[in-house]
């Protein structure tokens, strides 16, 4: 009787660490999912950048075919050089010098570059309007436009050409664009500039700026409608252009 009685008084219970597991356990799911989204995201963005360096880094210089005008987006070294030597030499029939401050004039033109005051008036134009790489694509296609312009030479950094040739495309499908990209002078090797600090962060800064660019124009073609205000936007950059005035030099 003392034996069965022992028995019926045993009650069984839950054993609680395996609850505690078992309840842990959809979590532990979602944090390993988080952790590999992280991984790959992080590992795609480093190669990613990894290869965006290594592009700017061994950039080489190509001898552009001629086109009906130039563009230059104002900003870098040597930029507007390349693109007046490139006028000089026959490359185009006109110049548009993006971005320029609003000081910036036909005798600062004359004070720096071999030119004549009838070779400016009659062959450059100036832009003051835009203020980044969108605007100076906007403003590029309504320059191309007003001229009937149907190809032309794109002048800009290494570092820079990959995101403004995606914002000229953009702005502008129809005109036919080549790159002309402007490097680095030869005086420091490719190790130095790679471990040179200023320029690590030049460039993250600017393949940054490149994804963004990218995921906007992914979500424009996704979503047209929700992006109608940039293209309101555009618009109002577009204006002191189409006043055929703002931008002209001399004015």
């Amino acid at each position: 009787m003392s034996e069965q009685s022992t028995t019926s008084s045993i009650s069984i219970k839950p054993d609680a660490p395996t609850s505690a597991r078992k309840s842990f356990f959809p979590w532990r799911k979602v944090l390993i999912a988080v952790a590999l989204v992280v991984f790959f995201t992080s590992t795609l963005a480093a190669t990613g950048l990894a290869m965006f360096t290594g592009y700017v880094l061994f950039a080489n210089e190509h001898p552009p075919a001629k086109a009906d005008a130039i563009v230059v987006v104002t900003g870098g070294a040597g930029r507007l050089d390349r693109a007046v030597a490139l006028l000089q030499d026959g490359m185009g029939k006109k110049l548009l010098i993006s971005g320029v401050h609003p000081r910036y004039s036909n005798r600062t033109l004359l004070n720096r570059f071999d030119l004549t005051s009838s070779q400016i008036n009659c062959c450059i134009d100036l832009d003051s309007q835009a203020l980044n790489t969108v605007a100076n694509a906007t403003q590029t296609a309504v320059w191309a436009q007003q001229n009937g312009f149907k190809s032309l030479i794109i002048v800009t950094s290494a570092y820079h050409m990959p995101r403004t040739m995606l914002e000229m495309r953009r702005a502008a499908p129809d005109i036919q664009l080549q790159s002309n990209l402007v490097t680095p002078s030869n005086q420091h090797s490719v190790l130095s500039r790679l471990f040179n600090w200023n320029n690590m962060h030049l460039l993250t800064k600017e393949y940054g700026k490149l994804l963004a660019s990218i995921l906007h124009g992914t979500s424009e073609r996704l979503n047209p409608q929700k992006n109608r205000g940039f293209a309101d936007a555009a618009d109002t950059v577009k204006a002191p252009l189409n006043t055929g005035q703002a931008s002209r030099i001399g004015q």
